[in-house]
């Protein structure tokens, strides 16, 4: 799968994965790095699993695993390549203690790959597992993401946890400016509004402002200019929902990112910090990733040698991101950096475009081949 197909297939899966969230609240999360786990699963899976790993990551269901291993291992070296901001991806693979190791190959490809780990634990000591992951994960994070795991998530049941965490942090290309940042009016519905800190900034952006979508959209650049944060700001007060929804559905977002064009614009952009734990045990089936999870047939009996019938009985993810002046930063998550879109042309002159975030928008964290590596919604709430 070249990088343009991929990009638009993590998109596709992005939209649909934020579109299962709260939809009443703040949220973020990272479908990419749930994404890195599925497809290493998918190299030791059989069907039915193996099936519905591929669908759901938009791999045509003959791959015969090269393209998987190709395009994942592109992916992995370009995220350890990204350049003018800290970029760093953790994953890892509990199983249960026992007398098995981990499929010879299949660990190859998770260490030369995915950049992932796989580690036995006893679970039986619910609480000394628990401690045992969440100080990798804070350490990973640079302990941003805490408490990730409680002391009785785990029991004599537990076979196979899936953790990933991202830590992300980085500078705006042109930073903000303290003094304009104000307290405005930001409308949670048609009805309330809230007043929060809103930063402001006039310079150009890539920016479009989207009929299809009925949304602007705005490009604000991290320095080193391999990142950046793209915001999307629904053109009805009340319309998050139905962009989100429109996206889901199949809506070409990678598109209309392309149609972005340097503009002079009028940004105007809440500070904002947001936190989500997201159980994917739960999630995932929503998107029709099921079979991992059934512990009378998974589909993930070769992931061991010798062969034993495991499932995914924990799959958490935690997410945290922060935007100011600066940039920002977070775990699993991450800051903001400008360089993008706007809509609202000044109707007598013309001179620049205006994007003001006052009210309900969507957000993405892109990378390397506008893959987007984190993907959230901003309420206000």
């Amino acid at each position: 799968m070249d990088s343009a197909a991929f990009s638009s297939a993590v998109a596709q899966f992005s939209t649909k994965f934020c579109n299962e969230l709260d939809n009443t609240t703040n949220i973020v999360c990272s479908p990419l790095s749930a994404e890195n786990l599925l497809a290493l699963l998918t190299l030791g899976s059989t069907d039915p699993a193996q099936t519905e790993l591929l669908k759901a990551l938009g791999f045509p269901d003959n791959d015969d695993h090269k393209s998987i291993r190709s395009t994942f291992g592109a992916l992995t070296s370009k995220l350890k390549a990204i350049k003018g901001v800290t970029l760093l991806v953790a994953n890892k693979v509990y199983i249960k203690d026992g007398g098995y190791e981990v499929e010879l190959e299949l660990k190859k490809d998770a260490e030369d790959i995915f950049d992932t780990e796989f580690e036995k634990i006893n679970f039986k000591n619910s609480a000394s597992a628990a401690q045992l992951i969440n100080q990798w994960v804070e350490h990973k994070t640079k302990n941003q993401i805490k408490d990730l795991f409680s002391s009785s998530s785990f029991s004599a049941f537990s076979l196979l946890v899936l953790v990933n965490a991202l830590y992300f942090k980085g500078l705006w290309k042109n930073q903000f400016n303290p003094k304009d940042t104000i307290k405005q009016v930001f409308h949670l519905d048609d009805k309330k509004t809230v007043k929060i800190p809103m930063m402001f900034k006039e310079q150009k952006f890539n920016y479009i402002a989207s009929p299809d979508l009925q949304a602007q959209l705005l490009e604000v650049s991290y320095a080193g200019e391999e990142t950046s944060m793209v915001f999307i700001l629904p053109d009805d007060i009340v319309g998050l929902n139905a962009v989100m929804q429109n996206l889901a559905d199949g809506h070409d977002l990678m598109s209309e990112i392309k149609k972005m064009t340097p503009t002079k614009v009028k940004a105007t952009l809440p500070k904002f910090k947001v936190e989500t734990e997201i159980d994917l045990t739960k999630l995932l089936p929503q998107l029709g990733i099921k079979a991992i999870f059934n512990k009378d047939d998974s589909g993930l009996s070769e992931l061991l040698s010798p062969a034993q019938e495991v499932y995914v009985t924990e799959a958490i993810q935690k997410v945290y991101i922060e935007v100011n002046e600066t940039g920002g930063e977070g775990g699993d998550g991450s800051g903001i950096d400008i360089r993008s879109i706007s809509f609202m042309a000044d109707a007598e002159t013309r001179e620049s475009a205006y994007f003001r975030a006052d009210h309900p928008f969507l957000y993405l964290l892109m990378g390397p081949d506008n893959t987007i590596l984190f993907i959230g919604a901003y309420r206000g709430n």
